[in-house]
């Protein structure tokens, strides 16, 4: 299927943040490219754009970003795009759409759920379905700017931005026929050259259906204030992490979050904040090794900001579409090795102090526990996401927070035994859960 984008607009008001609104960065990754990559997502492979203002700079993204991803991405011109509404950059590409099509804008955000959802409706006959948001109260709609719709057993009734009464927001996201086109045709000789216009004409013959998406993530981003609330949402989604440990989802993950807020502003990869990660791990366990106290505190604070670190990679992968296979498992690998440095360098600083074979064994115990958790993880996780509902995971988020709260109170030793029993206790409750699944 292919989808037809609208980026022909000036985008005045974010004219501070970018000249060419498609092109406007949010969080590290243009207006234009997420909306095509959350498509290419919900399985969208061809996408034709209407360009106008600045549109040699938004073609010249386009052809780069085609060879990126891979897709087909056709370019298409609305000379008149000063002087008219976007029913006129629609028109534009009326000669290359004969089938149904996937329509929708570079500045409205979605997720692909939504696109699945809108996907999975029955299309009407010579008309078109509309993704719309019941939820009056979203907090990323601007009640004052959205288009608003009034709905009927699943059909649009009206449409238009002041509509009263209404009962849903317009997300900008439409599946359609070609037939969109005739009324467009239809609505401009009436003088009324926007897409609302030809979508009420439709409505009005029973051929507009609402799609509920209640509850998916959508944002329009038309000014200041819609840019950082979409910056913010997306954010927001990076919490929640279904391997998210309780340490990682109240400590961590709010701080992490914070950094990686700037993080994708930069050409850092997250790759390179997994070895950053790594190498603080292992500076704080050459600092367990040197001994002292002194050495032991800022061992066990750099083990917790090395965690903290961590979680960026994944956070930035995700917001800048950065993600790979590779890259999960090399994060995997390095926590493994930090694991064991940091429980080797707190037994080796324990063993200093007391020179008691007993703390060999005890550390020994801790690191073997440690990556019994860590290999059976996987089939565990994936045991509890087939049954649903919450679950209290004892992962490398707790770990790695007992040894520094260990180093800081300077009892290694304790907390070293702490460790080798909840690990191994923990591993062992897997094995019982999962044999009997």
């Amino acid at each position: 299927m292919k989808c037809l984008i609208l980026a022909a607009g000036k985008g005045s008001r974010l004219r501070q943040r970018a000249d060419s609104k498609p092109l406007l960065p949010l969080l590290g990754v243009a207006l234009i490219e997420r909306v095509i990559r959350t498509l290419q997502a919900a399985g969208i492979g061809e996408f034709i754009v209407v360009t106008g203002y600045r549109g040699e700079r938004v073609r010249a993204f386009l052809a780069t970003l085609a060879q990126r991803l891979d897709v087909v991405i056709e370019t298409v011109e609305n000379p008149d795009w000063e002087h008219t509404e976007n029913g006129r950059s629609i028109l534009a590409a009326e000669g290359l759409l004969t089938e149904p099509f996937l329509l929708t804008m570079a500045d409205h955000l979605c997720d692909a759920g939504l696109v699945r959802d809108l996907l999975k409706a029955p299309l009407p006959d010579n008309g078109l379905a509309l993704a719309v948001d019941h939820r009056l109260d979203n907090p990323l709609v601007d009640p004052d700017d959205v288009t608003r719709v009034h709905t009927h057993d699943g059909r649009i009734g009206a449409i238009g931005k002041g509509l009263q009464p209404f009962d849903g927001y317009d997300t900008g996201v439409f599946h359609c026929t070609p037939a969109l086109f005739d009324a467009l045709h239809e609505a401009g000789g009436q003088g009324d050259t926007s897409l609302s216009a030809a979508v009420a004409l439709l409505a009005q013959r029973g051929r507009a259906d609402a799609v509920d998406v209640s509850g998916r993530f959508w944002c329009d981003v038309d000014d200041e204030p819609a840019l950082r609330r979409a910056e913010d949402a997306l954010l927001t989604r990076l919490r929640g992490k279904t391997g998210d440990g309780p340490v990682s989802r109240w400590l961590n993950r709010p701080l992490s979050i914070r950094l990686s807020r700037h993080l994708v502003n930069t050409a850092i990869t997250p790759n390179q904040i997994s070895l950053s990660a790594f190498v603080l791990s292992v500076l704080a366990a050459g600092l367990f090794m040197l001994g002292g106290y002194p050495a032991l505190v800022a061992g066990g604070l750099l083990a917790q900001l090395a965690s903290v670190i961590d979680g960026c990679d994944g956070e930035v992968a995700r917001l800048r579409f950065l993600g790979s296979d590779y890259g999960g498992w090399l994060d995997a690998v390095l926590d493994r090795y930090a694991d064991a440095l940091l429980l080797f360098g707190l037994t080796w600083h324990a063993w200093l102090e007391s020179q008691d074979q007993v703390v060999l064994v005890i550390g020994f115990l801790a690191i073997t526990g440690a990556f019994m958790l860590s290999y059976t993880a996987d089939k565990y996780d994936g045991l509890m996401r087939e049954r649903g509902g919450a679950r209290f995971r004892m992962g490398r988020d707790v770990r790695v927070l007992l040894i520094a709260i260990g180093a800081i109170v300077h009892q290694p030793l304790a907390v070293l035994a702490l460790i080798a029993i909840l690990m191994n206790v923990e591993t062992l409750r897997r094995m019982v859960v999962c044999r009997h699944a």
